[in-house]
């Protein structure tokens, strides 16, 4: 019930961030879209209305309540959408302003889309052979189409199920399977593959923010997303080496006692004990983080084929600044699968070079729907790889 309840408040939030921002976004729209019209006072109204989607009275209701004198412009007229009663206002924000959103997603160019899946595809490559090598630590060998099966499957349910762990779940359970059911070893390599992914992410975000400083801090609101940021990173970096340092609990009162009361204790004391194996074999850390920083920047690259895709005109700079500080950010699971969160920092970031509002939710959209190919793709691999479905209680117990 607490686990129903917690993904619950989630999707609110989401959904609470997602109206909040497509409204705004919707808005800018509507009144970019009225005021083309008012600065063309001689089109026909019939060809006015069509343009904005109303009707013939939508349209003269506009006209006669928002078009205002303005002496600023050449035109000498400008757009005043607050003169609308609200009820109006919203519903010709949200009649009108997704069609004109829409243009931002029918100029993607499909060249330039596909190599952003090609991208993603890379990414998923790399991870798979990280994966391989984490494995092999804890002596649980699987051949590559096995383990890319498995990582597809665990991208299925990621992308399906609310749960912020359901596809890290569905992976470690499988992999269990797969290797004489070493229930405990294979959720720790799950684990450290989802932490060496994060530290890979926070090393890139660090570089460029250190390399760009003067950006960051002189840029408020990029300043505050920089330091959320950093409390990510040093909150991610006490919890593995709290995980790694041996005896830490033992070093506190209470805290032994307390862990042993944990249900399956025993499970978790050897998910541990796997788990600190990998610091005695820094040349595979070492191999899997050079991979991960190949995974980040393959996955930047896929959203910088989007941007072109769109004709959005920012620098390789600003796409490598700004994309490790969104992904470390929603990397926190506050909203599902980050979404909300997500777009709101790309409108937030992208505006300081330019970028109009829409683009960059275009862009931020395109991009999961990039990885969501993928994550279709994995539904085939579920589909086909012989192995009997867990229970839906074995899942939730696991979750």
């Amino acid at each position: 019930m607490k686990k129903l309840l917690g993904n619950l408040v989630r999707v609110l939030v989401s959904l609470g961030i997602l109206v909040y921002l497509f409204n705004n976004i919707l808005s800018d729209e509507t009144k970019s879209a009225c005021q083309s019209i008012a600065d063309s006072p001689d089109t026909p109204a019939p060809a006015a209305a069509a343009a904005l989607h109303l009707t013939l009275p939508q349209f003269e209701s506009l006209r006669t309540h928002c078009i205002v004198a303005d002496e600023s412009k050449s035109s000498g007229r400008a757009i005043d959408l607050l003169k609308l009663p609200r009820a109006e206002r919203l519903s010709l924000v949200w009649h009108t302003g997704p069609h004109h959103l829409l243009d931002s997603f029918r100029r993607v160019s499909l060249v330039w889309f596909g190599l952003a899946i090609v991208s993603m595809g890379v990414v998923i490559l790399c991870a798979i052979i990280r994966w391989q090598w984490i494995l092999r630590v804890q002596g649980l060998e699987l051949t590559f189409w096995r383990a890319t099966s498995i990582t597809f499957i665990g991208m299925f349910f990621n992308a399906f199920m609310l749960g912020a762990t359901g596809g890290d779940v569905m992976k470690a359970w499988y992999v269990a399977h797969e290797t004489h059911h070493k229930k405990a070893e294979a959720v720790a390599t799950v684990i450290v593959d989802r932490i060496i992914g994060l530290l890979g992410l926070f090393v890139v975000a660090l570089v460029m923010m250190g390399t760009y400083y003067h950006r960051v801090f002189d840029d408020g609101r990029l300043r505050t997303f920089a330091i959320i940021t950093l409390g990510v990173v040093f909150a991610t970096v006490v919890i593995t080496i709290a995980g790694l340092w041996k005896g830490a609990a033992d070093r506190f009162p209470g805290v032994r006692a307390w862990l042993e009361k944990i249900p399956k204790y025993d499970t978790l004391r050897r998910m541990i004990d796997a788990y600190r194996v990998y610091a005695s074999h820094p040349m595979v850390l070492l191999k899997t983080s050079v991979v991960t920083i190949g995974v980040h920047v393959f996955s930047m690259l896929a959203i910088v084929c989007i941007g072109r895709g769109l004709g959005i005109h920012a620098s390789l700079v600003d796409y490598f600044l700004y994309l490790p500080i969104i992904n470390s950010v929603t990397a926190i699971p506050i909203t599902v699968s980050g979404f909300g969160v997500r777009e709101g920092m790309y409108v937030a970031m992208f505006n300081r070079v330019g970028v109009p509002g829409a683009a960059a939710l275009a862009m931020s959209l395109l991009g999961y729907l990039a990885t969501l190919f993928w994550s279709v793709v994995g539904a085939g691999f579920y589909l086909t790889h012989r192995k009997e479905l867990p229970s839906s209680a074995q899942i939730d117990q696991e979750n």
